[in-house]
């Protein structure tokens, strides 16, 4: 540091920064500073949402009876809200699209079959005999259980 100035360290009490002038109290207040106007600027925003949710509060103070049928959803102290404003979109459905990682793996026939590959062959196989390795080599039929998992993974695959 600088020559007259002290460097700054919390422990350090602030009686002992006036010893070098005021040049080393900045360095202690600027996070308190900080604090006060970053406290002192959420206090205007919550003044700002208090006060915009107030234009509306006659409608809320209203008897129950009075109010009009507004949807749940249209949020109150919004100006000129109305149910067109609100886009409706189907959640449960979205755009169709083929996982790839399935397509790779099943192989459906012309008249709607699915197969797959068995499973064992990967590793741990040479205490097999080589029938039946060979026998884990085939193709084989996707239970009908597991034929809705395979239908919303391929969407524009044709699947009995």
């Amino acid at each position: 540091p600088p020559l007259g100035v002290a460097p700054y360290h919390p422990s350090m009490p602030a009686s002992d920064y006036a010893a070098f002038g005021d040049d080393a109290a900045p360095r202690q207040t600027r996070g308190t500073i900080f604090m006060i106007m970053s406290c002192l600027l959420n206090v205007l925003l919550l003044v700002g949402i208090v006060v915009l949710s107030r234009e509306d509060s006659g409608a809320l103070a209203a008897p129950l009876a009075q109010r009009s049928a507004a949807p749940l959803y249209a949020m109150p102290g919004v100006a000129g809200m109305r149910n067109t404003d609100i886009l409706t979109v189907d959640a449960n459905r979205g755009k169709a699209k083929t996982r790839k990682a399935a397509a790779k793996r099943y192989k459906v026939t012309s008249t709607g079959k699915v197969f797959t590959k068995m499973a064992g062959k990967q590793h741990l196989n040479t205490k097999m005999s080589r029938k039946q390795q060979l026998a884990l080599g085939k193709k084989r039929r996707v239970e009908a259980a597991d034929i809705p998992n395979v239908q919303g993974c391929l969407p524009f695959v044709k699947v009995k």
